[in-house]
């Protein structure tokens, strides 16, 4: 009875041949569908920054001009502006009245409390028919020291007295960083890689239009068309 025998030295560098073959083979597929993988992922992932910007501006630019309706119709400030890339926004973070009346030349105004002021923000001083804004100097726990003395007097009950927030979005060039600022704050980073910034405003329709591009998709323009409803409040409201 014949010994079994074993693979001879061909049939096993055939074996190994076939089954080189066949790892190469599931490696390239694999290789293929990780590169795939990532590609839609990192797509997904920009896709997404984008939008995220795209929805901090539209959160932004639709309370433009809130508390501000009179100041904007005085022409004391802008709910919206767009000028040299930047897109400007201005809100009324609080409104609040003084302690007594305010006379021309003060630069000190009392209040009941004062934790909501900031040095450095701006005040908007106003009433029906007239109006200013001040930077904020100094701030003690009754008061606060602003920039200048006021140009007007201001019965106490008549005058309204705003606290500014000002936003502002553009682009930093020298980082291909889209950014958001708040008051003086550091500008925070939204949107990297991106290679063009663009605003524009039609203060007859009071619509803004925004238009952003990424790096490496400069022919794949994001744009969106905002609609300032403060602003047009403003501007149907006769002086």
């Amino acid at each position: 009875m014949d010994k079994p025998r074993g693979f001879t030295l061909t049939e096993v560098l055939v074996s190994l041949t076939v089954f080189s073959f066949v790892v190469l083979a599931a490696m390239e597929c694999f290789t293929t569908a990780r590169s795939h993988f990532l590609d839609m992922k990192n797509k997904h992932q920009t896709s997404q920054a984008i939008l995220s910007a795209m929805d901090k501006i539209r959160a932004d630019v639709l309370p433009s001009g809130k508390g501000l309706i009179i100041p904007i119709r005085l022409g004391l400030v802008k709910g919206i502006r767009c000028g040299e890339g930047i897109l400007h926004i201005q809100i009324s973070d609080q409104e609040f009245q003084s302690i007594s009346p305010l006379v021309s030349g003060q630069t000190r105004i009392s209040f009941h409390k004062t934790s909501f002021l900031k040095k450095k923000r701006k005040l908007c001083i106003y009433d029906q028919n007239k109006g200013e804004v001040k930077d904020i100097l100094s701030v003690d726990s009754k008061s606060c020291v602003i920039s200048s003395p006021l140009s007007y007097s201001y019965d106490k009950d008549e005058a309204c007295i705003a606290l500014l927030r000002e936003l502002m979005f553009y682009l930093d060039e020298k980082k291909d960083v889209f950014r958001r600022k708040v008051n003086s704050s550091p500008a925070q980073p939204l949107l990297e890689d991106a290679s063009l910034f663009e605003c524009s405003y039609d203060e007859t329709r009071y619509l803004v239009r925004v238009t952003i591009c990424l790096k490496d998709k400069k022919e794949s323009k994001h744009e969106m068309f905002l609609f300032s409803k403060n602003s047009a409040l403003a501007g149907c409201i006769s002086p």
